[in-house]
């Protein structure tokens, strides 16, 4: 290997990766031998506008009236710091790895890009990047190598991997004051475990390897007749014997598998309707989406055995039902036509935040953002005024409003303020953290999150200090 990690974390406001924020990035450089070269840690402010989850604080420590009165630099300058570090980090190329970073970090690094105006904010998985989830490997661990680490179990038996436990059950050691929740502390767990996963587990930590880039497991479905996917609902693992169908037209990456679980001579007589009832019949559909881009691992077929149902149908019978598959042409493609026949509609998303897949930006907009970027604060507006795609005109008043609000014409600044406000004092029902859902899930966080009947107390005092504030600028 020639490669290069970027062990990463973030901590942010929230779950929700369009309404909440970064406010912390915790990131290791490290060799292919995961020696560490360098490192990054970055705070930032809250930017107006955006707000928090109650848990999200207790979980991470941050006290809610010290995310806007800190040192900190501001979202935008954060973002860039972000922005400009994993460019030189990744040159030539880099694997970006963390701890359940494809699910929950990588949207809110995408939403930071974005909503700040960087131009690649695809970076993880462009110019020759590749990413990893160590989170991925420890639940296959978990799974088909439990005696290679420890984990707590909950009620039903299920291993418990959060990384805290799991750091201090495997005595992982760190030289860093910090603890549990911080991004630099996280990141340097990761890169551990990330160590006694790869040392102690080399088949699965090296078939992670391989599914990092986005074109193994096409090549791996089409080699192997019978694969193993293992999926989870939750922490409950189901193992599936499956064989590829084929690619979903019109979804790079995406591909259609049939679990062999059930016998295909059996179904390809069904008509359409019958047919799609097994497609959508829950735990016991016939065939689902497997999604190529997100680093997903598949296994060998040998591994389907852990459940005894595959082991009592035998390899040979398993071999048979894939080959049909693999022949019969015509049911692959009522398989495939059915499943696009029958995907929802959503409706066309109309808050900016949510618009970020739309389109690419242009080859003209890339430049202006770097433009943007460079010019000084009394000339931003005037470049951002030439963005031919409107999100970026209306993501760069935001900038504007956060570094350098005395540059923005009065109306802009105005229409931005009353958005703010009508966000603020939405019902608890919204999208984002106003007020009143701030206020609805406070009592909640607070009883499931905090024992001590002080500490649940300050807390709560802390949080309505921070709101008392806000609505003084926003009520």
């Amino acid at each position: 290997m020639s490669d290069q990690f970027i062990f990463w974390d973030l901590e942010t406001t929230g779950r929700n990766d369009k309404y909440d924020q970064i406010t912390q990035v915790g990131a290791v450089l490290t060799d292919k031998n995961f020696e560490v070269k360098d490192k990054l840690e970055i705070h930032s402010k809250l930017r107006e506008g955006k707000w928090f989850e109650p848990g999200a604080l207790i979980t991470t420590g941050v006290d809610p009236i010290n995310l806007f009165k800190n040192n900190y630099p501001n979202y935008y300058e954060a973002s860039e710091q972000l922005y400009e570090t994993f460019q030189q980090w990744s040159s030539p190329s880099a694997i970006f790895i963390g701890f359940n970073n494809i699910n929950f970090d990588e949207p809110f690094l995408r939403q930071a890009l974005y909503q700040n105006l960087m131009p690649e904010l695809y970076m993880t998985v462009t110019s020759n990047n590749t990413r990893m989830d160590v989170f991925e490997i420890l639940r296959l661990v978990s799974v088909y190598s439990p005696e290679h680490i420890k984990f707590n179990q909950d009620d039903q038996g299920y291993p418990i991997l959060k990384l805290d436990q799991i750091f201090k059950l495997n005595n992982i050691s760190i030289s860093y004051e910090a603890g549990p929740h911080d991004a630099v502390f996280d990141s340097l767990v990761t890169l551990e475990l990330n160590k006694i996963l790869s040392i102690r587990c080399p088949q699965i930590w090296n078939a992670a390897y391989d599914f990092r880039l986005r074109e193994t497991p096409k090549k791996f479905m089409m080699s192997n007749s019978v694969f193993t996917n293992t999926t989870f609902w939750g922490r409950r693992p189901t193992i599936k014997a499956q064989t590829l169908i084929g690619g979903i037209p019109g979804k790079n990456h995406h591909y259609l598998v049939y679990n062999l679980l059930f016998d295909p001579k059996k179904l390809q007589d069904l008509d359409d309707k019958e047919l799609l009832k097994k497609m959508n019949d829950g735990a016991k559909r016939i065939c689902e989406v497997f999604d190529g881009s997100k680093s997903k691992t598949l296994l060998s077929e040998s591994y389907c055995f852990k459940d005894s149902k595959f082991a009592e149908i035998g390899i040979d019978e398993l071999r048979l039902r894939a080959n049909f598959i693999k022949t019969n042409e015509k049911f692959c493609s009522r398989l495939i036509q059915l499943h696009l026949d029958n995907q929802k509609q959503w409706p066309e998303p109309f808050n900016i935040e949510e618009r970020i897949f739309e389109n690419f930006p242009s080859p003209q907009d890339k430049k202006l953002m770097i433009e943007f970027h460079t010019a000084p604060n009394t000339k931003k507006y005037e470049v951002s005024k030439q963005f031919k795609d409107e999100r970026y005109k209306e993501l760069a008043i935001r900038i504007i409003f956060e570094i350098a609000p005395q540059t923005l014409p009065e109306q802009e600044r105005r229409n931005y303020e009353l958005e703010i406000q009508e966000r603020f004092n939405d019902d608890d029902k919204s999208k984002w953290n106003s007020k009143n859902r701030i206020l609805a899930s406070l009592e909640t966080d607070l009883n499931k999150m905090i024992e001590d009947e002080n500490e649940r107390v300050q807390f709560k005092q802390r949080v309505i200090t921070f709101l008392n504030n806000e609505s003084a600028k926003w009520g």
